[in-house]
């Protein structure tokens, strides 16, 4: 089972190049992958109810086209099967028939209550079906962000009461508003990120006034970390695409 939704992007979601923002884009991948649960008989509501939740721990995303304003989006996602206690989810976004975005996203299912993994289900895995078809080719199993000792830059960022989300914990879509905070002074020139990979590592919990984040260049890229005082919470790499 394939699902798939159709959004307007809105003028407050671009940048000054009329470019689809990060952050936005990992909402829509959210919503589409809600909206699959929801069909299989695991709406967000009801799991929070009965103390269960899926969590996104691994994702990486390939840019192919810059999504741009002025054209709806398709966000297409499905499941690719569980293997003990991780699901595999892809999704793939277009605009205007061409494909824009290629995603591959490691998911695990959590007990809120005990703040424990859980072998996925086998009744809740077989619900939303399995799909063969590779958006991204990504060995999320095996990818480990490299850890970082001497960064580049850093960058402290205020934590707002509106970054956290039902759970109680900061929204996976706002590190990324955070990742580009962080690189600001590389997008000079109308730079984009042309790739992005990231590892979700413990939530950031409430009342925590502010994180940095660090970012270190490396032969192709860059890596990044997202961190307070007790923890690294998420880190990463990235890839840019060359100047306008």
């Amino acid at each position: 089972m394939k699902v798939s939704i159709t959004r307007e992007i809105c003028l407050f979601e671009v940048d000054e190049d009329f470019v689809l923002r990060p952050k936005v884009l990992v909402n829509c991948l959210q919503q589409a992958a809600s909206l699959h649960s929801q069909q299989a008989g695991y709406a967000t509501p009801d799991m929070l109810k009965q103390q269960k939740a899926w969590v996104l721990y691994r994702l990486a995303l390939q840019v192919h086209n810059q999504p741009v304003f002025g054209a709806p989006l398709e966000i297409v996602t499905w499941h690719k099967g569980t293997r003990g206690f991780r699901s595999y989810r892809d999704f793939e976004i277009y605009q205007q028939g061409r494909k824009s975005i290629s995603v591959a996203s490691l998911w695990l299912y959590i007990d809120l209550v005990r703040k424990k993994i859980l072998k996925v289900p086998g009744d809740v895995a077989r619900s939303y079906t399995v799909e063969s078809d590779v958006a991204l080719n990504a060995d999320l199993d095996r990818w480990k962000p490299a850890a970082i000792h001497n960064p580049d830059l850093t960058r402290t960022i205020t934590i707002r009461p509106s970054d956290y989300d039902p759970l109680g914990h900061v929204n996976n879509a706002l590190y990324f508003d955070y990742l580009e905070t962080l690189a600001a002074p590389l997008l000079e020139n109308r730079r984009k990120f042309g790739s992005i990979s990231i590892q979700y590592n413990r939530e950031i919990p409430e009342q925590t006034p502010e994180v940095c984040a660090a970012l270190k260049k490396q032969e192709n890229g860059f890596t990044f970390e997202i961190r307070s005082a007790a923890d690294v919470h998420a880190a990463g790499e990235f890839v840019l695409h060359p100047r306008k």
